[in-house]
């Protein structure tokens, strides 16, 4: 379920990445209290006015002790935004990989991103003059690293904290660490598929370098933050998104149509 989030800030990158090529402290990873079981669930995406713009579904399945979720968006002009991450979950979560797309008329930029975690290898490509050509670059990954697999780590926001950052890596003209900052926004009823719940509510909001965030400001091109609902209930899920997809982009809603089938 990450796919809502890597291009949201990727266009950053533009404002001036030489000035802003200092890391974040890396935090500790998130632990786990729901893990992610094998299951199915189908999502619907919204824009602003409710307009239905792409169906989506979402998949686990366990194999050789990793995880491997998927979450695809088919849009109704022809666009994808496919995601796929694979990860492990002991008593933290820990990324091991994720290949993300975006592509067609929805996107004003295509995405084709890979990150392999254990080797630290970034791949992607970058398409210039028409021309489709493949990058890779090395960086070391923190253990905290939350592309791909973000909802799944709202959903198990610790409880009773005041906040909770992970780390994130964009890749536009090459790649850029952040840290996205996790904050509680209280609680209301939701009913996405008919069926009204308790919903926490986070928001996400990126933590850029001094000035790079300095540099979004001057241009209006602070990336929007994203917020969240989780269930309260024993098994938390999430169940509403709003944000953008990319930046700097229109908010778009995403939610659930369904149970989870396991």
């Amino acid at each position: 379920m990450g796919a809502l989030f890597t291009a949201t800030y990727r266009r950053l990158l533009i404002l001036g990445l030489a000035l802003a090529l200092a890391a974040p402290a890396f935090a500790e990873p998130v632990p786990v209290k729901r893990r992610q079981e094998p299951m199915h669930r189908a999502f619907v995406l919204r824009s602003a006015d409710g307009k239905v713009l792409a169906t989506a579904e979402e998949t686990a399945a366990a194999q050789g002790g990793r995880v491997h979720s998927r979450m695809t968006f088919r849009f109704r002009d022809g666009s994808l935004d496919d995601e796929e991450a694979v990860f492990t979950q002991g008593k933290a979560f820990h990324l091991i990989s994720d290949h993300h797309i975006q592509k067609g008329p929805s996107f004003p930029t295509p995405l084709d991103a890979m990150i392999d975690v254990p080797s630290g290898t970034l791949t992607w490509h970058e398409q210039k003059g028409g021309r489709d050509t493949i990058r890779t670059e090395h960086l070391r990954l923190p253990d905290d690293l939350a592309n791909g697999i973000m909802p799944l780590l709202a959903e198990n926001f610790p409880p009773g904290s005041a906040a909770m950052k992970v780390s994130w890596v964009a890749i536009d003209i090459r790649p850029l660490l952040v840290t996205l900052s996790v904050t509680p926004a209280g609680t209301e009823t939701v009913d996405p598929d008919g069926v009204s719940e308790k919903a926490s509510e986070y928001t996400i909001h990126p933590e850029l370098p001094s000035m790079l965030s300095l540099l979004a400001r001057v241009v209006d091109r602070q990336p929007a933050d994203i917020h969240i609902w989780v269930t309260d209930e024993a098994q938390p899920s999430f169940v509403r998104l709003v944000g953008p997809f990319y930046a700097p982009g229109p908010l778009w809603t995403v939610e659930p149509t369904g149970p989870a089938e396991h």
